[in-house]
């Protein structure tokens, strides 16, 4: 796709402009431009995430419900389903939230562009290899992240951190670059999210 090459063509220039601001480290212009974008989101995001935090608290509160419809239409996946969709709409919420689904629209194609930018900047430079330290660094601030968006299973907690390492050492520095400065524009966006007071929707603004 044209457009699509065009926009990882300018994040290139764009990653490659910093890194000559910055004394010409492209490694530099990478966490820069990363950790700009990714910031430049959290106004779009912020408010989705604490929508979500507050429909997931609505969720939560009929989980036991959810248990005994499963436990209930254990044979039959239909009624199981209506009863599912029944129990959401009794409490005034969606089985599937399309806000949160418009966040995830709005930020990953961008991250995604940014991703192929940095990988294709790094492609033949020392940027290509070396990535553990800055896997590592990257992995703590994913865990940080992780718990400040109030998961507490260790198996998520763990994962957060091991996928970075993995990441960094077969796509190389650059890459770990980027999910250093990612991972950081994420935590800035979970303790802007943990300042915002929690609000019980309406059943109007939670089901729309």
């Amino acid at each position: 796709m044209r457009v699509w090459t065009e926009l990882v063509d300018a994040l290139q220039r764009l990653i490659i402009s910093a890194g000559d601001i910055a004394g010409g480290s492209t490694a530099l212009g990478i966490l820069a431009v990363t950790l700009v974008l990714r910031l430049v989101l959290i106004p779009i995001m912020l408010p989705l995430a604490a929508r979500t935090r507050d429909r997931q608290r609505i969720v939560d509160g009929f989980k036991p419900q959810l248990q005994d419809l499963k436990r209930q239409f254990a044979k039959d996946p239909d009624g199981l389903q209506r009863a599912i969709n029944a129990l959401h709409a009794k409490h005034g919420v969606r089985v599937i939230d399309s806000p949160g689904l418009l966040g995830a629209l709005i930020q990953l194609p961008v991250l995604i562009a940014m991703f192929q930018a940095v990988y294709h900047v790094s492609e033949g430079t020392t940027l290509a290899g070396n990535g553990l330290l800055w896997g590592l660094l990257a992995a703590g601030i994913s865990v940080l992240n992780t718990h400040l968006s109030g998961v507490r299973a260790r198996a998520m907690l763990v994962l957060s951190g091991v996928l970075p390492v993995g990441i960094a050492l077969w796509l190389g520095k650059g890459i770990a670059l980027y999910l250093l400065a990612f991972y950081a524009g994420s935590t800035v966006q979970g303790l802007l999210l943990r300042r915002r007071p929690v609000r019980t929707p309406t059943p109007a603004e939670a089901a729309s």
